[in-house]
This record gives structure tokens, C-alpha cells and sequence, in this order.
């Protein structure tokens, strides 16, 4: 067994764009932070109301923003690759890899007053991997076997096969513990009555506002966050305005403090007019249209190859992102441990060719028509997607592209639960994906592993199912051979860009915005703020 305290260096160092705002100063020391402003409430404009605010089931990327403050993992990843004690204080691994097991803090407790313990943890693998939680975080926990409590501040986390990411899911929201009574006492609806350790805990809905309060006995915050007690805020009022453009007005007028996918447009006059504006490159999967390869008439190659050919990535990024995003070439943006460059050339803007491959395809313009035809049946597309940050705008702007070459495309934009109704019945040709991860294990086998055909949240939105793709998924999963890991993601990504499984768009970016009044804004390596650390100037 091997011992890991304050640090550990996974096998697999992940590359983060630059604008990443780390949590601890170079070289690893402790962040110094200058004295801040006790008390306050930050209002934050929220794009939509929470869906539910139990991280070990659901996975919408905005409520796990808001999760962040209520729940702490088992350890904080500092920087790419690196892991510091967060609810446990060190951890080992048995030389086979298979064999986590953690030491757990013994003064932490759940914001109902109950003990976080060892059963606490050994219950939320549990309860993810048990079918009739209908966890949409399956993925989180991987290979993951059993889990056994050693004594009340010991478990044991067993694996079936070694995995790369396995600390990086730890370090995640995921995996972090809800406490085992409140589940117990609220059942199905614990998502809207969350029950954490962290800084800040659940005091009431008011409308479809959430409402949050200091955690009055934190006292367990990881070194890495430069200071130590409850947090400076009283509280946080997460407060629902889903248009982009009322969140801007807003934050401008002081009422909120915070905001989150603004008016891109306006940045540059946010900026001059002295608000912060902070942008984070997400490492994870791109922007993309996962393309359903079992409904006709993406079920053909050439026809999907003519959709990659037909989108302008770079026209989207101008109109819809006013370039303040890099196009997508593949399934992993470019910050991603295992990008593999050479995808650049599997995805290029061709309008001539994207019509050469459906004449091939036998789709045929009708003399003085719009729409192409083969054997009397029109070129249909649905297109479905649902209505948050500028998916509608991107989805409007690529139907109209692929309107030019003859694609008779319906969009249909929804709420996510009517968009995820549509994605489990596979009524769809194309269906967008984003996720922001730290491993491409964490999404990789979550996106075209036949397993999530039809279980689990159903990610597989391409709808492939290849045992020899599965393999080769499961493989560098499994390896803790960094060379090996990039060899055989970047086979995968090829694989996908070869037989057009998804037509990438752009790598995502994460911004806020904030008041000047806002003061020591930190941002975990996902692009999540940590309003721990965070104050506000009087």
C-alpha cells in the first residue's frame, strides 16, 4: 500500500488552458488571501431554478455550480493532477490499483447535525450504483465494485478494474457525501432539500428563488483555500432569471452581485465599465451535435459526413459567440489530457462537398426545388435541444446551414426534461452534448459506450454500440500509462470523426460576471466559483 497526504499526482496529467485561476499559488504553496469583508448576502443571477441539488443523481452543469457550496468531496483537485485532503486527510492505494481506501476527518458534521462517517461515504457509492436510484452519475463512480467501512472513520473503496480517473471523480461534486438521514427523511425530493458538510447550507425556496446560509460550525475547509472557519458571506440568494439580457441589466443596477452565461456582446463594455469578467476554457467534451445513427437518414454515412461539411463552425463562433470561443474539432476540446490535434482536419466547412455526398447518397435537388429527394421521400432532419445559454441561437443558426444543401430540419426547443424525454425515446438526428470533466474517462465512456444506450442517463446520443470501441474505451480507462492513455483516446476520437458520430462546434468556456464590490473570486478547475472564499466590500 502506498500512503498519499497532502498531495498526489495522478498518472494522468491533465492540460488546462492558462486562464484557468488555480486555487493554490505556485509550487504549491498555501494561498495567501488579504484581509476580506465579514458578512453580506451575494445575489447571483441564476439562468434557471435548480432541478435538483442532489449531486449524487443529477447532473445538470449549472445546479452543480450551486452544489459546490453545499457539499465538500473527499479531496480537492488544487491543479491538473493534483489532490489535496478535503472530508478525508489521507488515502492509499493497493499495488494493484483496485483498492482505495480513505482516513476521514473525525470533526465533520452533515448541516443536519448528523456525523459524517465512513457509512456516509460507503452510502453514496451505494446509492449511486443501485438501479433504482435512476442516477444520471453512473459515470462518476466508473468501475467501482463494493465499499467497506473499516471502522467509523476508515473505508474501503474497491474497484473491478484499475482506473485512471478514479481520484479525479473523487475530487468532483459527484461523489461528494449526502447525508444518509436526510435521504432517508425526504426521499426523492432530498434534490430540493440538499444536506451537505460544506460552507454554505439550504434555508428556503422563496418563489423559485434558493436561498443559502453560512454553515455557522464549518471548520474543515481544505488548507489550499488560504483560510480556515465559516465563510465570510451570511449567505447567497441564487435567484432565477432566465433571460441573458435581464441577468446584464441586473448585475448593472447592483441588484445581483454575480451572474453567469451573459450577453456576449456586451463583454467588452462590462469590462470597460469596470466589472469583472473572469473566462474559464472547460477541458471535457465540445460543444457538439451528437449525431443518432440508428434513425434514418443519419443511419448513412455520406449523410452525416455532409452535415459535418455543411456546419461553419467558425460563422457560429462569430454570430452566435462574437469569438469569444474556439471552434471544436472533435469530441475533447483542446485542454483536455489526450486531445489529439490531428482531428483538425476530419471536419472541414465544404459546401461543394457536403452536396457531392448527398448526390452520392442518391438525395437529389428537384429541379426547381429546395429540398432534396430520393425515391419520393424528402431529406428530414429533427433537430432537438433544449433552451439554456445560447443553445437556441447555435441550434437556429445550424438549421438554417443545413437548410442550404437541401435538409428539410425541424428544431424543436424545450425545457431539459422534455428534451431528455425525447433523447431516452431516440426521436431525434441530432441531439446537443456538453460536459465539462477532468478526464476524458469521465466522458468518453459516457458518451459512446453501448452501456448508456439505454441505461443510465442515456448519454450515448450517437447511439454506437461497438464491443470493439468498448474495449478500446475501457482500456484507457483502465491503463495508468499516460503515453498509452493519449494513444488510445486519441484512436477514439479519430474513430469518431472518421465515421462522423457528432459534428463538433465549439470548446465551451465558462463566464462570469461580477461587480467590482466582489472581492477574492476564486474558480475550482471546472469553472465552478467557490463562494467560500469569497466577500463583499462595504
Amino acid at each position: 500500500m502506498r500512503m498519499i497526504h497532502a498531495r498526489c499526482l495522478s498518472a494522468a496529467r491533465i492540460a488546462i488552458s492558462a486562464s484557468l485561476l488555480s486555487l493554490a499559488a505556485s509550487q504549491g504553496a498555501v494561498a495567501q488571501t488579504p484581509p476580506l469583508t465579514q458578512g453580506g448576502t451575494l445575489n447571483w443571477a441564476f439562468i434557471l431554478r435548480s432541478q435538483s441539488l442532489d449531486p449524487n443523481v443529477w447532473s445538470g452543469n449549472s445546479d452543480v455550480a450551486v452544489m459546490r457550496q453545499i457539499y465538500d468531496p473527499l479531496i480537492w483537485s488544487s491543479a491538473p493532477g493534483q489532490y489535496e485532503p478535503g472530508l478525508a486527510t489521507a488515502w492509499t492505494i493497493s499495488p494493484d490499483g483496485l483498492v482505495y481506501t480513505f482516513q476521514l476527518r473525525k470533526d465533520v458534521t452533515f448541516h443536519d447535525g448528523t456525523p459524517f462517517t465512513a457509512k456516509a461515504v460507503k452510502a453514496t457509492f451505494e446509492r449511486i450504483a443501485d438501479p433504482a436510484t435512476k442516477s444520471l452519475m453512473t459515470g462518476a463512480i466508473g468501475t467501482f465494485e463494493s465499499a467497506e467501512v473499516i471502522d467509523d472513520y476508515t473505508v474501503s473503496i474497491k474497484l473491478k478494474q484499475p482506473w485512471g480517473a478514479f481520484l479525479a471523480n473523487v475530487s468532483g461534486v459527484a461523489l461528494s457525501p449526502v447525508s444518509p438521514a436526510a435521504i432517508q427523511k425526504f426521499g426523492a425530493q432530498i434534490g430540493q432539500n440538499p444536506v451537505g458538510t460544506g460552507p454554505f447550507m439550504f434555508d428556503k425556496w422563496v418563489g423559485n428563488d434558493l436561498h443559502l446560509k453560512r454553515n455557522p460550525t464549518y471548520n474543515w475547509a481544505p488548507a489550499m483555500m488560504g483560510r480556515t472557519g465559516p465563510a465570510l458571506l451570511d449567505g447567497i440568494v441564487v435567484k432565477e432569471v432566465p433571460e441573458a439580457s435581464t441577468r446584464m441589466n441586473a448585475l448593472r443596477s447592483g441588484e445581483v452581485n454575480l451572474t453567469h452565461f451573459p450577453v456576449l456582446s456586451q463583454l467588452g463594455s462590462m469590462e470597460t465599465a469596470g466589472f469583472q469578467v473572469i473566462r474559464i476554457d472547460q477541458p471535457g467534451f465540445a460543444w457538439s451535435f451528437p449525431i443518432n445513427i440508428t434513425k434514418p437518414p443519419t443511419d448513412d454515412l455520406k449523410v452525416r459526413q455532409a452535415i459535418l461539411a455543411t456546419i461553419n463552425k467558425d460563422q457560429v463562433v462569430r454570430s452566435v459567440m462574437f469569438n469569444q470561443a474556439k471552434p471544436a474539432f472533435g469530441p475533447l476540446t483542446a485542454p483536455t489530457f489526450g486531445y489529439d490535434p490531428a482531428v483538425k482536419s476530419t471536419s472541414t466547412y465544404d459546401l461543394k462537398k457536403a452536396a457531392a455526398l448527398l448526390d452520392e447518397a442518391g438525395w437529389k435537388l428537384p429541379a426547381g426545388g429546395t429540398i432534396r429527394e430520393r425515391a419520393g421521400e424528402k431529406l428530414k432532419l429533427e433537430m432537438i435541444m433544449f433552451d439554456s445559454g445560447p443553445n437556441k441561437a447555435i441550434s437556429e443558426l445550424t438549421q438554417a446551414m443545413l437548410q442550404q444543401v437541401g435538409f428539410d430540419v425541424t428544431l424543436s426547443v424545450t425545457n431539459y426534461p422534455a428534451f431528455a424525454a425525447k433523447v431516452a425515446d431516440s426521436q431525434y438526428n441530432l441531439a446537443q452534448m456538453r460536459w465539462s470533466a477532468l478526464d476524458p474517462d469521465q466522458v468518453i465512456p459516457t458518451m459512446f459506450s453501448s452501456r448508456q444506450i439505454t441505461g443510465g442517463g442515456q448519454f450515448n446520443r450517437t447511439r454506437i454500440a461497438d464491443p470493439a470501441l468498448d474495449k478500446k474505451i475501457a482500456e484507457a480507462g483502465a491503463s495508468t500509462d499516460t503515453a498509452l492513455r493519449k494513444k488510445l483516446y486519441g484512436e477514439v476520437q479519430m474513430e469518431v470523426m472518421k465515421n462522423a458520430w457528432l459534428a463538433p462546434i465549439y470548446d465551451d468556456v465558462w463566464f462570469w460576471l461580477a461587480q467590482p464590490s466582489v472581492k477574492n473570486i476564486k474558480i475550482d478547475l471546472e469553472g465552478r466559483p467557490l463562494f467560500y472564499v469569497m466577500s463583499l466590500a462595504k
